[in-house]
């Protein structure tokens, strides 16, 4: 009796089940679209991508702050920030007080051989500046040729008042070790600092301290960043 049950099961598991799998795939195979002979096939067969689809970036220069976020959070690193002259009579947002004065504005590159479109960059850039394409074609016959400038992704859209702070911190001051260098103010990509008189003096004069506007904040991290003194740290709000 056990021998018949032994004998049983070995048909079951070894005849049976591999005959019922690899009928179920073949009909499978069979009802299941062909296969698209990429790039030779036809427009109208090719597969429809998604809405939020993570293809080729583009970067719009009206919402951009230069706030640096976008390369501060990328996992690999292929986010870079230039310096870009713009003419006079450029409208769009800048990074600083001086570089209003130079006409120049801080815009970001990717270098797509680096890039995993995890959409990190999009999903921080607190003025919605950063969006993926639905472009898919973006091999190349050299590395050099698939390292996109800030011009190259530039695309022009709107200008937008709307801030949000993504990050959640708020840079917090260190009153004793600031030197009062105004540099966290200049810098500052949202004009969310001013400075005021401290407690600390200076050759009879008070050191200045920056203020932090927290209603414009976007939590970049610039001012903690390019502090001398280390006297900005970035707390969760």
């Amino acid at each position: 009796m056990a021998k018949a049950k032994r004998k049983s099961a070995g048909v079951k598991g070894w005849v049976i089940q591999p005959l019922r799998a690899t009928f179920k795939e073949t009909m499978s195979a069979l009802i299941r679209p062909k296969t698209i002979l990429y790039p030779h096939e036809k427009k109208e067969e090719r597969a429809e991508l998604r809405k939020y689809f993570r293809g080729q970036h583009r970067i719009d220069w009206m919402k951009c702050i230069g706030c640096q976020l976008c390369s501060r959070v990328c996992p690999n690193q292929c986010i870079t920030m230039e310096k870009v002259k713009v003419p006079e009579d450029y409208k769009g947002p800048s990074r600083s007080e001086t570089d209003e004065k130079k006409n120049v504005v801080l815009r970001p590159g990717v270098n797509l051989g680096r890039c995993l479109f995890c959409g990190n960059c999009n999903e921080y850039c607190p003025t919605s500046a950063r969006l993926n394409t639905t472009h898919i074609e973006l091999a190349d016959f050299s590395r050099e040729a698939i390292i996109y400038s800030a011009d190259k992704l530039k695309a022009e859209g709107k200008p937008t008042k709307v801030l949000k702070n993504k990050i959640e911190e708020n840079p917090q001051l260190d009153e004793e070790t600031c030197i009062g260098c105004k540099r966290c103010s200049r810098e500052c990509p949202t004009r969310c600092i001013v400075m005021i008189p401290g407690k600390k003096m200076r050759k009879d004069k008070p050191i200045e301290n920056p203020k932090f506007d927290y209603t414009k904040c976007i939590g970049c991290g610039t001012c903690a960043e390019i502090c001398p003194s280390d006297s900005l740290l970035m707390e969760e709000i």
